[in-house]
């Protein structure tokens, strides 16, 4: 018996081998015939919701490792929905793993067009990455958790207010409740930069940055960015909280928190706090970005060297609060400029 079975484990082992391989290449087979179809469905879906979705050849590959869908000549449009965006690339490929179809990662191929705004005063940029990544988490019950996205060495043109960075990276969190940092019906959002490069005075603080950074929690998610929408969302307590926001441009440091929502005029109104190193750069950009008087100038100026400290490397560094309210930015309650309504 003994004999017997050394003779034939062998060929026993290979053949369970073999019928393992031909198992999974049929799973294979299965689930990209099964995505193929999922690609078609969810465009005959969004064309039934008004959207403008265009494709051309879908083809699935990768074997044995992975499933990548190529989409050739993608374009996505929603003509009905505020802003009526509208997004093609020359292909976009999707990556999942056969034993994990909650994470999905997305590759636009080539330069994205971009299109946003109302008939009469369209606006387009072409952005173009050395390399773009977006990875698309859901949770059990197949709903969207988070949705990160890398880019580097991005070239931006048209009407996008960024120029050029050598990276930027984008990080969206829907929460449900899951615990008290990720409240019921709110979202988290982060975006950081870095050798950021925007259009000529986007900022009151130039157009060149060496970092920046911001992250916030949104509560609760407004249905969507129509007024009426967004008027609903500030009468339901609405707000952004900025838990971080950071910028170094030069030898000016900026990082601070606080909190923003809307007044009855739907003007942005809130609160934050600034630790500024290099206060005179900040306090003069902001202040040209106004209309302060020479004479509030200076006495801005004499407030915040007042306040100035050294900390334990030597540098000179404030604590600014910063106002916003009845359509006014106040800084230490000197008067800075309007706010306009936001929409």
């Amino acid at each position: 018996m003994g004999i017997l079975l050394r003779r034939w484990f062998g060929p026993i082992v290979l053949l369970v081998v073999l019928l393992a391989g031909v198992g999974y290449w049929f799973y294979w087979n299965h689930l990209a015939d099964g995505l193929k179809a999922g690609v078609e469905r969810w465009v005959a879906e969004r064309r039934a919701e008004g959207m403008d979705v265009e494709h051309g050849t879908v083809a699935v590959t990768g074997f044995p490792y992975r499933l990548r869908v190529s989409i050739d000549a993608p374009r996505l449009a929603s003509p009905q929905r505020p802003m009526a965006p509208d997004w093609a690339a020359d292909r976009l490929d999707i990556f999942f793993q056969p034993w994990n179809f909650s994470h999905a990662i997305l590759q636009p191929i080539g330069p994205q067009s971009l299109a946003w705004g109302p008939a009469d005063a369209r606006m387009a940029s072409v952005v173009q990455s050395t390399d773009m990544r977006v990875s698309v988490r859901f949770d059990a019950a197949g709903q969207l958790d988070t949705i990160a996205a890398d880019l580097r060495d991005v070239i931006a043109d048209g009407n996008s207010p960024l120029r050029q960075a050598a990276r930027l990276q984008f990080h969206l969190r829907r929460n449900s409740g899951q615990s008290e940092d990720r409240p019921a019906n709110s979202s988290n959002l982060a975006l950081t930069g870095n050798e950021i490069v925007l259009t000529p005075d986007a900022t009151p603080l130039g157009d060149r940055f060496d970092e920046a950074a911001v992250s916030l929690l949104l509560r609760p998610v407004p249905g969507g960015l129509s007024p009426v929408q967004l008027d609903r969302w500030r009468d339901a307590s609405g707000v952004i909280d900025i838990d971080r926001i950071a910028f170094l441009k030069d030898s000016l440091r900026v990082s601070g928190d606080g909190s923003v929502a809307l007044d009855l005029q739907r003007r942005p109104e809130g609160a934050m706090v600034f630790i500024v190193q290099g206060a005179d750069r900040f306090i003069d950009a902001l202040a040209d970005a106004g209309q302060m008087s020479d004479i509030a100038r200076i006495g801005l100026r004499m407030a915040v060297s007042a306040l100035e400290k050294t900390d334990s490397e030597g540098n000179r560094k404030v604590t600014l609060p910063l106002a916003i309210q009845d359509g006014t930015v106040s800084l230490l309650k000197f008067k800075l400029f309007p706010v306009p309504p936001v929409y």
